[in-house]
């Protein structure tokens, strides 16, 4: 990596984009997709800790919640006697259950109706004596009949995260092609998948992510009804900035989305700019961006932290889209014209794509505000 500075200390930037090649298959590993892959991996342990939170916070159980059925029906008969810390639940029960559960033993399955019934008295006790009876303490005192926090947020996660990365790159590089360069790839399709060259369209991206958290929604809602869509996107904003802030220090390191020309101090002059131009001093506009991400992830999960319980669904989501286009918006001035499709020299095609997501930020805001989305179960 070649870095010095010059008489006026300008950052001479001129990074090798290999890091190491794989052996035997001989695939390159470049720096900009190391960067977004840890984006990736940072949000993916975030979420974990947003769905945990969650789940913990909701006051009822359903049929996803119960890990062995046996092993709450054996706690139940037990509780049939006086004193027993259940004793209050198994009183909620139906009489035929609880003569069912008296009289059940191992070998026998708890039907359909009853094991209903028991769900709506555990649901009764937690909303009744919600410190007696919270999801944390049954975990604890039943560790083999309730699949804990931890566990299912990581099946949210996982799943998840197939459809964040396949929306983020497939919208994100879709994106780029057709609203910044379709000219260069329209006689070499190939050139489309090759994403370690670069060439990812944020507002491609959020498209894409929208459109997989849409189909995520769907494939989830029966086990997880208590999250709506717009739920799932509160909370997915809140890492979002940090992807958003890494993609772009691997665009800084790829030598793309230049900034203008500036004598400023901080200046960076690229040794091989991506667009070809000549080496000169230009706003490291990719590292103001990429702060400006950062910051608002920070503001976004600080926020939810210290307000969530109070929070009306889709002000979070709101929130983001209104910082991040503003903030695309405005630093777009920096930033040399970049599309070959489209005239900018009034506007840029990063500022009018941010305008509809400023738009929609904005309505999200006002609808949460009148209360017009619906608020989880809980």
């Amino acid at each position: 990596m070649e870095v010095h500075t010059s008489a006026l200390a300008w950052l001479y930037w001129d990074p090798p984009q290999v890091i190491f090649t794989i052996p035997f298959i001989d695939h390159p590993i470049v720096y900009y997709g190391l960067i977004f892959v840890i984006g990736f991996i940072f949000a993916y342990l975030i979420m974990i800790h947003l769905f945990k939170r969650e789940i913990l916070g909701f006051n009822h159980l359903s049929e996803r919640d119960i890990a062995d059925w046996s092993d709450l029906a054996l706690s139940l008969k037990k509780a049939a006697q006086p004193g027993h810390s259940f004793h209050s639940i198994f009183t909620k029960l139906n009489k035929s259950t609880q003569k069912y559960l008296e009289e059940w033993n191992v070998h026998q399955a708890i039907p359909k109706s009853m094991q209903n019934d028991i769900l709506s008295a555990f649901d009764t006790a937690i909303r009744s004596f919600p410190s007696q009876f919270s999801r944390r303490r049954l975990e604890r005192i039943l560790p083999k009949t309730f699949h804990s926090a931890k566990d299912l947020s990581l099946f949210l996660t996982d799943r998840l995260t197939w459809f964040m990365v396949g929306g983020t790159i497939l919208g994100a590089r879709l994106g780029h092609v057709f609203f910044y360069d379709w000219p260069r790839y329209q006689n070499n399709l190939l050139s489309i998948f090759k994403t370690w060259e670069g060439g990812l369209a944020s507002h491609g991206g959020a498209i894409g992510v929208l459109i997989a958290l849409f189909l995520y929604h769907r494939r989830i809602h029966k086990q997880f009804a208590e999250f709506t869509f717009i739920n799932l996107f509160d909370l997915l904003v809140i890492p979002m900035g940090l992807v958003f802030a890494c993609i772009r220090i691997g665009n800084f390191f790829n030598q793309e989305i230049l900034g203008t020309p500036t004598t400023l101090p901080w200046a960076i002059i690229f040794g091989h700019p991506s667009d070809q131009s000549l080496p000169e001093p230009r706003h490291p506009v990719q590292l103001y961006e990429s702060a400006a991400y950062f910051s608002i992830f920070l503001f976004l999960y600080v926020f939810y932290r210290t307000s969530y319980k109070k929070l009306r669904p889709g002000t979070i989501c709101g929130i983001f889209l209104i910082l991040a286009a503003s903030a695309r918006f405005m630093l777009d001035f920096l930033k040399v014209p970049q599309s070959l499709m489209i005239d900018e020299s009034i506007l840029q095609t990063g500022q009018l794509l941010s305008i509809p997501f400023i738009l929609g930020g904005a309505l999200l805001l006002i609808l949460a505000v009148k209360h017009k989305f619906v608020v989880k179960t809980a």
